[in-house]
């Protein structure tokens, strides 16, 4: 029973690395991992994300700098996520979610019910 499962877990395995939305998601990835753009943007939202937590914690919610250190982080991670390469990379990130979401259903779907 072991190795007919061991088997089984090794061919989904193989079939999920050789999907080609996981093979064009890892070239994804290692392209924004290369892309300089994307590093600078990524910079420049972790920046505003640290500006605005310490404008938070010092300053409190509504005060004026906290509202417009807010802004600007959402400024921030806006022109982040519609950068091209960031934008392809999370619409086949989404896919190969849901495919794994799928198969963590088919396979534990039956532990995650109440009664077990």
């Amino acid at each position: 029973m072991d190795d007919k499962i061991y088997l089984l877990a090794k061919s989904l395995n193989e079939a999920l690395n050789s999907d080609p939305n996981v093979l064009k998601l890892k070239s994804l990835e290692k392209e924004l991992n290369d892309s300089y753009e994307v590093y600078t943007l990524s910079n420049k939202k972790d920046e505003a994300l640290n500006n605005y937590l310490d404008l938070k914690s010092a300053l409190g919610e509504d005060n004026s700098k906290t509202k417009d250190a807010l802004l600007k982080l959402k400024a921030a991670k806006e022109d982040l996520n519609n950068h091209p390469l960031v934008k392809e990379y999370l619409s086949v990130y989404s896919k190969v979610r849901d495919v794994y979401l799928e198969v963590d259903n088919i396979i534990l779907g039956e532990f995650k019910k109440e009664n077990c």
